[in-house]
């Protein structure tokens, strides 16, 4: 009968479980490189890792303290960091100088006129920024395009310090659940595009 009674008592607790009310937050659902977002989802390439922003700082750490890049990378951190939004970040195993963040950002309605327009506002942004980093900067691309739930910018640019290279982009998604923001820096000229493209609702 004590048998039979605590069987009963662990099947109600385990059954109960499932009721409980889970945590709500921007991100869900994370395998190792794939991000599910507001119930989109973009896939990043195996080599990709969640990591925390200490991790990421102490893998930096590792790098020759000389390399201009590690400053621009943590400079990054801290950007995306002041913004005050909920952001995650994905950094290659093998490489930590390629890394994307996604983060929560305002609503845009995007149309033709007004995404020249957002393009041509970053580009400066960045420019202004190339040049106070003493670094070389070159407009590669800005595209708008979009899926049947998403309108989509992108400016694509490069950077560049005596022999080091990175090649950006910043895309500024709108969903009819809201707007996320992604910053990819990558050495290997990948930036995901095809991947953002096929953002669809589940």
């Amino acid at each position: 009968m004590k048998k039979l009674l605590l069987l009963i008592v662990a099947t109600l607790a385990l059954t109960s479980c499932e009721f409980l009310p889970k945590a709500k937050t921007g991100f869900t659902n994370y395998s190792k490189h794939v991000i599910e977002f507001r119930d989109n989802k973009i896939v990043l390439s195996d080599e990709y890792t969640k990591t925390t922003p200490e991790e990421f700082t102490q893998r930096l750490d590792s790098l020759n303290d000389e390399l201009k890049f590690k400053k621009l990378a943590l400079a990054e951190l801290e950007r995306v960091q002041s913004k005050k939004v909920d952001f995650e970040l994905f950094v290659d195993d093998t490489n930590v100088e390629n890394y994307v963040f996604i983060y929560t950002r305002d609503f845009v309605q995007f149309d033709e006129h007004s995404a020249a327009k957002y393009v041509s506002k970053l580009n400066g942004q960045f420019l202004d920024e190339a040049n106070k980093q003493e670094i070389k900067y070159k407009r590669i691309h800005g595209r708008y395009f979009f899926t049947p739930n998403s309108k989509i910018v992108k400016l694509k640019y490069l950077k560049a310090h005596k022999k080091e290279r990175k090649f950006e982009a910043e895309y500024i998604v709108s969903l009819k659940t809201g707007g996320i923001g992604l910053h990819v820096s990558n050495v290997d000229n990948v930036d995901f595009e095809k991947s953002i493209k096929r953002l669809a609702s589940k």
